[in-house]
């Protein structure tokens, strides 16, 4: 069963195209759902103090053996400057204008996934990928496709009376319609996987993109991807995501913001994470300084390319401040430093900033392994220290409450990339905001006025904010949503769980 239809949507929803979505949900779909399991699992046993996160012994082997992923195809360009952003028609044409070195589109975290969201994106895609260059150049940047997360479904398609899986969804139209074409291009199929917690996890993406390959008639390890290692749990299983990939994945990325949301997540019942203000988390933190080099040293020991994740401090489209471009060119200096092969970025006027910071940077090529001491130079303390300067205030506080009130309200409007304060913020902002909120509540939370910031005081504050921004749509379904989020016993897992609801 399918959702709302239009008649211009048939190239996409296609008899044949619904058919094979629905093969891969019959033969994934159980997995997907122990997988799913297990994250609670591993929850319960972090929040009663019953798992203690560190490297995994029974993997050690995998970590020692000489190993490396799949050579990768030899005509493929470099990959210093990437751009992210959602399949429309005016992001698109300025990605390519920009000279980006490929193009992310973003199906999760930068999109309010709508129906007619979800398939105007895949026509936009099917129609970019058959457009002719008009330019005289031979210019063609690479393009990776991000499906929504294994927790998400698509409430529109159903498959034996189930609700399908939206990655599985978001996978199987894209690679349906443009893996052959692709191929033939020796350009792809190229995916960007999010929200890996495991190594278990990497396997089922893995035997995924195999039997696709099978299915379609692929040639073995034609699909390749970029993992995100965007969550507390997967940084200690870099090496094992790695190897079960080996055949598919050739790079790992940081995802700064998704990674700071997931420590405040799993660690919401500690105080040994409590953050302050969500302005004062910068890259200077001990734990995403470890996180970064680790996945540098791991992409350096397996052949991988190392890949700088979207800065915390990405302007806003309409927004050009010569000391904020400073500021973002000398993070991606700093991650250039560390050994990165290349930064995501999400506004066209960053690309050459980006570009300059590589300018006098000179690194070889990655052509062989290179050698480590068995001795981690991470350690599991250094991932693990969360103490940063500074306080929680008031500020803070009603900055929180703000930016979820107008993030969440153009999120139901079915814009999922919002310019909020001149910063560019997608749900991954919005989780950090909301879910800060939920710990400093359920833990009281000191401020900086030596009060403790409990339920009466954020009832109080949310209603003040509330007014203050009357003018904003669906302002009573976010408020609802908001309360919900912040003072329920039980954390909830992923905002969108409870918005999808509204959309």
């Amino acid at each position: 069963m399918v959702g709302t239809y239009h008649k211009e949507w048939e190239k996409i929803l296609s008899y044949e195209a619904l058919r094979f979505v629905a093969s891969l949900h019959r033969q994934f779909d159980a997995l997907r759902l122990e997988l799913l399991e297990r994250r609670k699992k591993i929850q319960k046993a972090i929040d009663d103090n019953r798992l203690s996160l560190n490297f995994l012994s029974d993997t050690r082997q995998i970590r020692e053996d000489k190993w490396e992923v799949a050579a990768l195809p030899q005509n493929l360009p470099e990959r210093k400057v990437e751009i992210l952003g959602t399949a429309s028609l005016d992001f698109l044409k300025n990605a390519v204008e920009s000279g980006a070195d490929g193009i992310i589109i973003d199906l999760e975290d930068s999109l309010s996934p709508s129906w007619e969201n979800i398939i105007e994106s895949q026509i936009f895609l099917f129609d970019f990928l058959r457009q002719k260059n008009d330019s005289n150049t031979s210019y063609q940047p690479l393009l990776h496709v991000r499906p929504r997360g294994i927790h998400l479904w698509e409430k529109h398609v159903h498959v034996d009376g189930k609700p399908l899986a939206a990655s599985l969804f978001d996978f199987g139209l894209y690679v349906y319609h443009n893996a052959k074409l692709l191929v033939e291009r020796q350009s792809g199929p190229f995916f960007i996987v999010p929200k890996i917690e495991n190594f278990y996890e990497a396997e089922f993406w893995s035997s995924l993109f195999s039997f696709t390959e099978n299915a379609l008639s692929l040639p073995s390890g034609s699909i390749r991807a970029t993992i995100i290692i965007e969550t507390i749990t997967a940084v200690f299983e870099m090496e094992e995501i790695l190897h079960s990939m080996k055949n598919h994945g050739w790079a790992l990325s940081v995802d700064p913001r998704d990674y700071v949301f997931s420590v405040i997540k799993k660690f919401r019942k500690s105080r040994e994470a409590l953050m302050p203000d969500r302005s004062e988390i910068t890259m200077d933190a001990n734990f995403l300084h470890a996180y970064r080099k680790l996945l540098v040293e791991t992409c350096q020991k397996r052949r991988a390319l190392a890949i700088g994740g979207v800065s915390l401090l990405e302007p806003s489209v309409i927004y050009e401040d010569a000391e904020l471009f400073e500021k973002i060119k000398f993070e991606k200096e700093r991650d250039i430093a560390l050994g990165m092969d290349g930064c995501i970025v999400n506004h066209p006027k960053l690309v050459p900033v980006v570009r300059e910071a590589f300018k006098n940077v000179s690194r070889e090529a990655i052509t062989e392994a290179k050698e480590h001491p068995e001795s981690l130079i991470v350690r599991p303390e250094d991932l693990l220290d969360f103490k940063i300067p500074g306080a929680i205030t008031e500020s803070g506080v009603r900055s929180n409450i703000s930016l979820l009130f107008m993030y969440l309200s153009s999120w139901l409007s079915g814009h999922g990339a919002v310019d909020i304060f001149n910063l560019k913020e997608d749900v991954s902002s919005a989780e950090i905001a909301r879910s800060q909120l939920w710990q400093w509540v359920h833990l009281e939370a000191e401020m900086d006025s030596e009060i403790p910031f409990d339920k009466e005081l954020f009832l109080c504050w949310k209603t003040e904010e509330k007014e203050l921004l009357k003018h904003l749509p669906f302002l009573d379904q976010v408020d609802r949503v908001i309360e919900e989020v912040v003072l329920t016993k039980d954390f909830v897992e992923f905002l969108t769980l409870i918005t999808y609801e509204y959309l």
